[in-house]
């Protein structure tokens, strides 16, 4: 279902490597997610109360069970270690102690399981199997004091697996409410928002938006947008012709259902998770500007400060008629203002923006077979 990139065959896209960085934001993420999904927790812990105290159902009679001091204990460890892999400290260590607590702490009780815990723990179990804290880390750091040489490379089938878990999450969410009158028909959207809308009023939603939204009416049909829209992300993100489409619609989706309904850390979880479909390849777009213009010396420091997934490679040429050549991957070359809606939807905090826009560079693509 899911490709490797053009220049890689699957078989080799499993046993090959490939340059990992932009994972590394995720890694940076993960700390804060892993902290707000274990606050709950913590805040009963602070209060003497632990997972034992209420009620509770095991999977299984045989799964071990902390004691209350132990479980507080190895609670708080979390949270450290969730902080060090932010950080990038002892990485490796950390990685997987954090994917290891949050997935004790998930089949301890079915009352702990949801959805978007599990999601959590896969990409946690991701970064634990992948080298992680290769780049802008307190590891990093060290390695390069200690003269030692940093890559961030590493085997791509984790990363396969993530991808194909996030894709098999929106299908196979779609599809379970596409076949669930009460989710296709608006019931439990209703429900969720009734549950979320102090969570909304207190981000600054806009109560006549808020009335709106809490009609029977608008339910009834945002119920069917929205299961189309998780089916519509699971099928783009499968294949590299929509792929881009899909991160955008994926983005939309996200930032909204935060907004409006209470669906814990998956939101955050899976808009950290889109920096998974970069290609793992480093510097594989150049960047030539030509002279000392105002927008060309902006566009300069806007790829240095914004390129954190290492896309671009920055060179200073002769004036040569164009102030600004984007070289793709794919060996096309672009100039101007072309390029420069490139380069930014390639970044990402301007990706979202910029992206629509490029819709008009890939019609004239596809008409006039060049862009200038």
């Amino acid at each position: 279902m899911i490709k490797a990139p053009r220049d890689r065959p699957l078989t080799t896209f499993l046993d090959g490597r490939g340059d990992l960085r932009a994972l590394e934001l995720l890694r940076i993420a993960a700390g804060p997610i892993v902290i707000a999904h274990l606050w709950p927790f913590l805040q009963r812990a602070v209060d003497g109360v632990v997972y034992s105290d209420r009620f509770y159902q095991p999977y299984v009679s045989w799964y071990p069970e902390a004691s209350s001091d132990v479980y507080v204990v190895l609670l708080w460890l979390a949270v450290g270690s969730a902080i060090a892999l932010s950080l990038g400290a002892a990485t490796r260590v950390a990685a997987a102690y954090t994917a290891g607590f949050v997935a004790y702490n998930l089949f301890l009780s079915q009352t702990h399981f949801h959805h978007n815990r599990a999601f959590l723990l896969v990409m946690l179990l991701g970064l634990a199997l992948l080298p992680m804290g290769r780049r802008l880390s307190v590891d990093a750091w060290v390695r390069r004091h200690l003269g030692k040489p940093a890559s961030s490379e590493g085997p791509l089938w984790p990363l396969l697996l993530m991808r194909f878990e996030v894709v098999a999450v929106f299908l196979v969410s779609g599809f379970s409410k596409l076949i669930d009158p009460d989710w296709w028909g608006g019931t439990v959207l209703r429900i969720r928002f009734a549950d979320g809308r102090t969570q909304a009023e207190d981000l600054g939603v806009p109560d006549w938006l808020l009335d709106f939204v809490a009609t029977s009416e608008f339910h009834a049909v945002f119920g069917k947008v929205a299961v189309l829209t998780e089916l519509a992300i699971g099928l783009g993100l499968a294949f590299r012709a929509t792929r881009l489409a899909a991160l955008w619609l994926e983005v939309a989706f996200h930032v909204s259902i935060e907004a409006i309904f209470a669906v814990q850390v998956f939101s955050y979880a899976a808009l950290a998770a889109t920096v998974i479909w970069v290609t793992p390849s480093a510097r594989d777009r150049t960047l030539a500007l030509a002279g000392a213009a105002r927008g060309t010396r902006l566009l300069q420091h806007t790829v240095r400060w914004l390129d954190w997934t290492g896309r671009m490679r920055l060179e200073k040429v002769a004036a040569n008629g164009h102030a600004i050549t984007l070289s793709d991957r794919d060996g096309s070359v672009v100039h101007g203002a072309a390029a420069v809606r490139l380069v930014l939807s390639r970044l990402p905090l301007t990706f979202w923006f910029v992206a629509p826009v490029r819709l008009i560079d890939v019609w004239r693509r596809a008409r006039f077979g060049r862009l200038s």
